[in-house]
């Protein structure tokens, strides 16, 4: 049997509700049909292996079911190991893609066969998938490390908007389960960014949906005040330990944590420093390379604050 040329991960947990429009979306896709869906539900405990063992006589789809909930990092390596494609495209199960998004994908594949990372736009949009907002708005492209060694960023988006070359993730892949149980996309981003090229499709190719139970946009995420704005630095501290600890292994130098940057963008992301204090805290920060990074940065965090009041206005 031919192995297909993309394979499509989707990690679930407890997204009953929003996984068949997240299975619909790759099994409706026009013009192009060499992928493979590979469903990952990890210990749901609602009505979610009912509804994904309702897919499973569909030739395209292989489903796993764990036994214990360990996260999206543990989702990941196991549905990496059940896939054959050349490229990866990861979709989180409350998400879908437009019907030309795989050929979009396989198209810029072709093209650009050495790079390690294609990425898309998308719509943010609300839990009945009433369209938004296209993001992002930066589009980097290109060999990203000299961006990334001087700010500790990639701009890139969520985990939904991101294919991965196979020879890339057999470098990076497994995973720590215990490091990645969330926001597990982050580190193959950065690791992508540093290692390989990444390439921008300048076209929206999805939905983010936002609708109260993202990590992002949770109650309790929604109510951040000054000791939760510390937890998220102490875990995106965490996140660069385990990048950082890989470097070697993976032949890249270590990257240093801006933690002053971050904070402080994170302070007006969520409201606690102004647009006037943010804009001159960006362009004070000697750590850009030149005045079009702090551009394109002081951009990233304006977006990042629109989508934290964006969600707000939904979830009220």
């Amino acid at each position: 049997m031919r192995k297909p040329f993309i394979s499509v991960i989707i990690d679930n947990y407890n997204y009953a509700r929003f996984i068949p429009d997240a299975i619909q979306s790759v099994l409706t896709q026009k013009e192009f049909t060499d992928f493979e869906i590979i469903i990952v539900d990890d210990a749901s405990t609602d009505q979610s292996r009912r509804v994904i063992e309702a897919y499973q006589k569909q030739d395209k789809i292989t489903t796993l079911f764990l036994p214990a909930n360990r996260g999206q990092g543990y989702a990941f390596n196991a549905g990496f190991q059940l896939s054959q494609g050349d490229w990866i495209c990861f979709l989180d199960s409350d998400d879908i893609f437009f019907e030309d998004k795989l050929r979009h994908v396989a198209e810029a594949a072709t093209t650009n066969p050495h790079a390690f990372l294609i990425y898309n736009q998308g719509h943010y949009a609300d839990k009945n998938l009433n369209i938004g907002e296209v993001f992002p708005k930066q589009l980097p492209e290109g060999n990203l490390s000299k961006l990334l060694y001087k700010t500790s960023e990639t701009l890139l988006p969520p985990t939904s908007f991101l294919s991965f070359n196979r020879k890339f993730l057999k470098k990076v892949l497994p995973m720590d389960p215990f490091l990645t149980r969330i926001d597990a996309d982050f580190p193959l981003q950065i690791w992508a960014a540093a290692m390989g090229d990444v390439v921008a499709i300048k076209k929206p190719l999805g939905l983010y949906r936002l609708h109260g139970n993202n990590w992002f946009t949770n109650d309790d995420f929604l109510k951040l005040d000054l000791d939760m704005l510390q937890h998220l630095m102490l875990r995106t501290e965490k996140a660069f330990y385990y990048i950082n600890s890989r470097v070697g292994e993976l032949g890249i130098q270590p990257i240093e944590l801006m933690r002053q940057r971050f904070y402080l963008r994170n302070l007006f992301i969520f409201g606690h420093i102004n647009f006037i204090n943010y804009l001159a805290f960006t362009l004070a920060n000697g750590n850009f390379v030149n005045f079009r990074d702090k551009w394109q940065f002081f951009k990233f965090g304006m977006e990042r604050r629109k989508r934290f009041i964006t969600q707000k206005a939904i979830e009220c």
